[in-house]
């Protein structure tokens, strides 16, 4: 194996592939990245056996050949060469790098240790803008469950139908969902949950590419595809249950109001909660929001936020913590809040826009 190619298309595609390989895992091996000098392409791919992450780099190969060396301390010695023409070339059991004044050997392992990558058939692809679909994943991935108590639970329901995308995260105290529109119709309908840990490494790649992203999907396996990068991943098996059946029909209670004051409230009467607890009261009344926490050993607060209220007064309690991840999930100032009553769950929105629902099950007083 020998190449050429210029250290920043290198380090980049390094930033996106090592961190897999930095994991750990019962594999040894499992800390190596694979690299594989093909016809005009330098192939870099990491494993930790549930998630694989593949680039691609452009560049001149004088020899095809494959190796393993430890992916972060390629990456961090990448990174600290000078932006110029980077040469590879496996001399034994050993990756010999050159860059300009610099030339390093590090030791490796043969890839025929190296687990393989499954590749995904598909009948299908979805394609979105990747920028869209990164914001959806940061609007979502704080709802989803962290516990494995319940499996379906622990991943990210994602939805195709029509030319709508649905992205849903729960962990049975709060939902939140963002739909998205497709860039074409969808043929064949489809329903998986992605596992929390793939959306996450996910969102990491998509904060560093640009452009379309494309999903792919098989039986037991997700593909993602953004640029040079192509993210694989298992899928959870198990059935999502039915969140359209918690989301409530109709509300006795509408509140418009500006969403930075409230998030202000919240954090004030978070200051005053009893300790061990996050209980925070909101009083909707006529034209205000009334939001207070009292303890005995720290004292009471109360602040008054205005807000436009139709239908019914209410007195309900919530967990602060996610009436605040949900609020900072809703992209705009001027907020809807849907309620149905003290023991229904709060639903929260953008005003005017219906492709973003935040749901947050009350506390029982």
């Amino acid at each position: 194996m020998k190449l050429s190619c210029t250290q920043e298309n290198l380090a980049a595609a390094l930033s996106q592939v090592a961190p897999i390989a930095t994991k750990g895992g019962t594999l040894p091996i499992l800390q190596n990245i694979l690299l594989e000098a093909q016809e005009g392409m330098l192939k870099i791919s990491a494993t930790n056996l549930e998630i694989g992450v593949t680039a691609h780099v452009r560049g001149k190969i004088e020899a095809q050949g494959t190796f393993t060396v430890n992916g972060r301390l390629f990456f961090e010695y990448v990174n600290l060469l000078s932006n110029d023409t980077v040469t590879l070339n496996l001399s034994e059991n050993n990756l010999e790098v050159r860059a300009k004044t610099q030339t390093t050997k590090i030791a490796g392992q043969a890839a025929e240790e190296f687990p393989v990558i499954p590749s995904i058939e598909a009948k299908e692809q979805y394609v979105l803008e990747a920028s869209v679909f990164r914001e959806a994943l940061s609007q979502v991935l704080f709802s989803v469950s962290v516990s494995d108590a319940r499996p379906e639970l622990s991943g990210v329901y994602l939805a195709f139908k029509e030319n709508t995308a649905t992205l849903v995260g729960t962990d049975s105290y709060r939902l939140a969902e963002r739909s998205l529109t497709l860039t074409s119709e969808v043929k064949e309908e489809n329903k998986v949950i992605v596992p929390l840990r793939t959306m996450q490494e996910l969102g990491r790649i998509l904060s560093q590419t640009e452009g379309d992203i494309s999903i792919s999907i098989s039986e037991n396996q997700i593909l993602f595809s953004v640029g040079e990068i192509e993210l694989i991943s298992r899928l959870i098996t198990g059935t999502f249950p039915d969140y359209h059946e918690i989301i409530p029909k109709s509300s006795k209670t509408k509140v418009v109001l500006d969403k930075d004051p409230l998030i202000r409230a919240i954090k004030s009467a978070s200051l005053f909660c009893r300790q061990g607890l996050n209980h925070v009261n909101f009083q909707f009344s006529s034209d205000k929001i009334l939001v207070s926490a009292s303890a005995s050993q720290v004292g009471e607060n109360m602040v008054e936020v205005p807000a436009k209220i139709e239908g019914a007064d209410c007195d309900i309690v919530f967990d602060f913590r996610y009436i605040l991840d949900g609020l900072s999930a809703i992209t705009g100032s001027e907020i809807a809040i849907r309620l149905d009553g003290s023991s229904s769950p709060g639903v929260f929105a953008l005003k005017d826009n219906s492709s973003y629902l935040y749901l947050v099950m009350p506390i029982k007083q």
